[in-house]
């Protein structure tokens, strides 16, 4: 798991990456994303969140359209770039097979917040779990030490495409403390006494490339700008199979 120090970065419109393709590159009108949104409402504001992650996407340039359930992943077509926002999203092995050559082949995914909390014991992953979090490269373990929710800054990688120019914010949002694999980059982090917690991670999974966010939890994170422009950059830069690297 590789962390880069931050430095302060002033942000300049014209240095957003992304930006310059919604105005003039091909990509801007072409792309296509599929929002999926799936699982249990009670502890995530999930469905209030698929209208602003829709917006957000909207608002980078895609033609978006927004599927309740794991269905849609089963006429995903040749979308650019998926979006997974789960509670315990119920996905059979077949889907999460799809979903991963999907990827495999080129199709970028966003995974978002609760997506890592897999359904099986931490200890007994069932195939499909497996799979999901091999291809997002982490999962939940727990909320560690009370108080689960606290205000923190969120610090950024500047030497990063996807988080350059981004200065840090303050948010108020729950902890999680993850299991990554070790070919994750992380981009983004809050500081504890037991070191830095990953708040967001890239890797590669064969000519796709992969970015979970752990934020999402609630509305608060949504009607944040840093939240905002973290989801729609990681959309774009998720699209792009063309480029090497994470």
């Amino acid at each position: 798991m590789q962390i880069s120090q931050p430095r302060h970065v002033s942000t300049a419109p014209t240095a957003a990456p992304g930006t310059a393709d919604r105005a003039t590159g091909p990509a801007a009108t072409r792309a296509t994303a599929l929002a999926m949104i799936s699982g249990d409402d009670v502890y995530e504001d999930l469905f209030t969140a698929a209208s602003a992650l829709q917006s957000a996407l909207t608002d980078e340039g895609f033609a978006t359209r927004t599927g309740l359930g794991t269905a849609p992943l089963d006429d995903a077509g040749d979308v650019d770039v998926i979006v997974l926002y789960t509670a315990l999203g119920r996905f059979t092995a077949g889907q999460r097979e799809g979903l991963a050559r999907a990827v495999h082949g080129g199709c970028g995914l966003v995974a978002l917040h609760s997506t890592t909390v897999l359904a099986s014991p931490p200890d007994q992953l069932d195939e499909a779990d497996r799979l999901l979090a091999e291809l997002i490269g982490s999962r939940y373990l727990s909320h560690g030490p009370s108080p689960h929710e606290s205000r923190f800054e969120v610090r950024l990688d500047p030497d990063h495409e996807l988080t350059a120019g981004i200065e840090p914010f303050e948010v108020t949002h729950e902890h999680y403390q993850l299991k990554t694999a070790p070919d994750v980059r992380v981009l983004a982090w809050r500081d504890t006494g037991s070191g830095p917690e990953p708040l967001v991670h890239v890797r590669r999974h064969g000519k796709g490339r992969v970015c979970y966010l752990q934020l999402g939890h609630d509305m608060r994170i949504w009607g944040e700008p840093g939240m905002r422009e973290l989801v729609r950059r990681a959309a774009r830069w998720a699209c792009r199979p063309d480029r090497e690297g994470v």
